[in-house]
């Protein structure tokens, strides 16, 4: 009997050695958890090679996979909020700096202050208006992610020193500027101190609005209610850039940003309102010219204030994966990480000074540009808003009214939206 059963019991485990790899053969490994990225188009190869490697190296040191798209601005604007307005999109949504509120008020974003509380970023390592802007009523919504400045006075030394202007001192006020300007200004041989400009897009509020900061000005009030542009020291800031028509080539209203700094590089124009990525469009047309930088030009008794651009990072609030995101967020920005994947310079202070020193010139004005710039209105409807005071800009540039009645006009209309 004792020998029957000894030879089951070896029957029953060659049965259960052999059926082993069967019963686990349909079981697969666990899934690494998958995050989803929605980015901008950028054209530098070597800051799509850098980005590539650097989720590469966040997959592997949190078993992840981080899945990322880009798209060109328009189609990133259209096809994200279409997106998470149908409660999809991306794990992690790059959004520009004007578009933070409308995410946040429309409850499309995660309130990131208790991640934030716990985390090793602080408000400290980036640029304060860069952190600013990814605030709404008091929340933080994003993190900074790269930064831009409206704007920085780029000049052409060989033109000031032809017009007896000392090539290392650049004007430093509005009335240092406008005097230079007219002594740049040669109409007959179609020389000009300076180009402005309207066009269609945003970047005329962006200057406009650098005038209005540095004169001690708002556009909208801190609690985002009302407008300021009919405030003395906005219609000043108007005004001064009214009077630069003088010594700026004909064609103000209708020309765009780009027009008018091709005007700059082909040595046209002497002084030109950019931000720091002009650089590049200055290396690629006039590899040549001998030129210098300086502060946006200032009131006699104001600050140099530019306007902050740039990108921010944000958290679906319908995403699955808002820990793994997180972690991501905190990845990208910092410094090691954001120096080489920011399309712009990096949000984040260390890494932004270490990029400036290696890829651009003046370093040192463009550091303490960014340092001191304000955001455009964190509001909901800020491209409505912005699009009016554009329309008022252009309406004073053509002289349809006197400029205190023009922006009264636009103040009421804004108002109106803020309500």
């Amino acid at each position: 009997m004792l020998t029957k059963i000894m030879k089951w019991c070896a029957v029953f485990m060659l049965m259960c050695v052999l059926c082993l790899p069967l019963l686990f053969a349909g079981e697969k490994p666990a899934e690494k958890q998958k995050i989803t990225f929605w980015s901008m188009v950028q054209a530098a190869i070597d800051l799509k090679t850098a980005q590539e490697a650097a989720i590469k190296d966040f997959e592997e040191n949190n078993d992840a996979i981080v899945e990322l798209t880009v798209f060109p601005y328009v189609e990133l604007q259209d096809k994200l909020l279409t997106a998470v307005a149908a409660g999809k999109g991306p794990d992690i949504l790059l959004l520009d700096q004007i578009w933070v509120a409308q995410y946040a008020s429309a409850g499309f974003i995660e309130v990131l202050d208790d991640r934030v509380a716990k985390s090793a970023l602080k408000a400290d390592d980036f640029f304060p208006g860069a952190w600013g802007a990814a605030k709404y009523q008091g929340k933080q919504y994003a993190v900074p992610f790269d930064v831009g400045v409206w704007a920085l006075l780029y000049y052409n030394k060989d033109m000031l020193e032809d017009a007896g202007l000392d090539p290392d001192k650049p004007p430093v006020t509005w009335e240092d500027f406008l005097n230079y300007a007219k002594r740049l200004t040669n109409v007959n041989a179609n020389k000009y101190g300076t180009a402005i400009w309207v066009g269609t897009g945003d970047a005329v509020q962006c200057v406009v609005d650098a005038l209005i900061f540095s004169n001690g000005g708002k556009v909208v009030d801190d609690a985002g209610k009302r407008s300021l542009l009919n405030t003395p020291e906005a219609i000043e800031a108007f005004e001064f850039y009214n009077k630069l028509q003088a010594v700026s080539p004909p064609g103000t209203v209708g020309r765009s940003e780009e027009d008018a700094f091709k005007l700059f590089t082909a040595g046209q124009v002497a002084m030109f309102m950019y931000g720091e990525w002009g650089q590049d469009t200055i290396a690629a047309r006039a590899p040549d010219m001998n030129y210098g930088m300086g502060l946006l030009p200032r009131p006699a008794y104001g600050k140099s204030i530019g306007t902050f651009g740039g990108w921010e990072m944000a958290i679906n609030k319908k995403s699955e994966n808002k820990d793994l995101a997180w972690k991501f967020l905190e990845y990208a920005a910092q410094a090691s990480v954001n120096k080489k994947i920011a399309s712009l310079t990096p949000a984040n202070k260390e890494a932004a000074l270490a990029f400036l020193r290696e890829k651009r010139k003046y370093p040192d004005v463009i550091y303490e540009q960014l340092t001191g710039a304000l955001y455009r209105p964190l509001v909901p409807n800020y491209p409505e808003i912005a699009e009016i005071q554009r329309a008022a800009t252009q309406a004073i540039l053509l002289e349809q009214g006197k400029p205190k009645d023009i922006l009264d006009d636009a103040v009421a209309k804004i108002n109106a939206l803020l309500k």
